[in-house]
């Protein structure tokens, strides 16, 4: 596990010196377009469904304007008002965090394909060993990706679930607890969502050498130390206030994909040594 974490730490910070010398640097492009693209779909979507969803909920609550003159009738009105405002910002709020809980996802599987050149064109470099180019490895690659991605999503979301239910319970019950509860919940969940980005960014090197999925778990979960050391980089990058999700998003696909790409180089050296 020790090693594991150390030799993490060594790749990923040996990643960006990796990608500068090596002339990788243009595939940060991708990130960039992909992001534009991203966050106009993501702003347009937000807006309609608050603008189609805020009327529903007002309808259903009963929130319109009261009749009458009087200072109590316009007092009452404005409540009414602020309260259709409250509902669209409570709305927008939990609209944005929702995104921000799946986009670390929907960035796995629209930049698989990038992230899986990257993974190779790394791997040339250190073993000089050229990979042909070929669309239907790179859809396999892409395909193999984006169902890992659902899938580790779905099992994030499931222990998150449980772990936040946990908390609520001691919440309730426990109050006092809550205190020490809640900071230890929070990391747990921080250092599964790691192990998870690591995962990810691991498994382009085994598809290439045609490991199934349950190979490529039982490699991970040799390696766990490592997964969740260059996995807290992806995560760390997102977490970044207010421009996580736009700097994290450039950064973190390429820089950590390549790290665990050097990382699993040495591993499997090591193993065939």
């Amino acid at each position: 596990m020790r090693k594991g974490i150390s030799l993490g730490f060594r790749t990923y910070f040996k990643s960006f010196s990796f990608i500068r010398q090596n002339k990788l640097s243009h595939f940060y492009l991708y990130p960039i377009l992909f992001l534009v693209g991203f966050s106009v779909f993501a702003f347009w979507g937000i807006n309609y469904v608050v603008d189609v969803v805020t009327p529903l909920i007002n309808d259903l609550l009963g929130v319109e304007s009261v009749p009458g003159d009087g200072w109590w009738q316009k007092t009452l009105s404005v409540l009414k008002d602020v309260g259709r405002y409250l509902t669209a910002a409570v709305l927008w709020v939990s609209l944005i965090y929702i995104f921000h809980k799946i986009s670390k996802y929907i960035i796995l599987i629209f930049l698989s394909p990038v992230m899986s050149v990257v993974s190779e064109k790394a791997e040339e470099v250190v073993t000089g060993n050229r990979i042909p180019f070929s669309y239907r490895q790179l859809m396999r690659d892409v395909i193999r990706g984006s169902i890992l991605a659902l899938r580790n999503m779905v099992i994030e979301l499931l222990i998150t679930f449980v772990l936040l239910g946990l908390n609520l319970v001691i919440t309730i019950f426990l109050s006092p607890l809550t205190f020490i509860s809640t900071p230890v919940v929070s990391v747990i969940l921080f250092f599964v969502s790691a192990y998870y980005f690591g995962f990810s960014t691991l498994d382009y090197a085994s598809e290439r050498r045609k490991k199934t999925v349950a190979q490529s778990v039982s490699f991970v979960s040799q390696n766990k130390g490592l997964a969740v050391t260059n996995g807290s980089f992806f995560a760390l990058w997102l977490m970044i206030p207010v421009l996580g999700t736009y700097i994290g998003t450039v950064v973190a696909p390429i820089t950590c994909t390549v790290g665990a790409t050097l990382a699993y180089l040495e591993v499997e050296q090591e193993i065939n040594s």
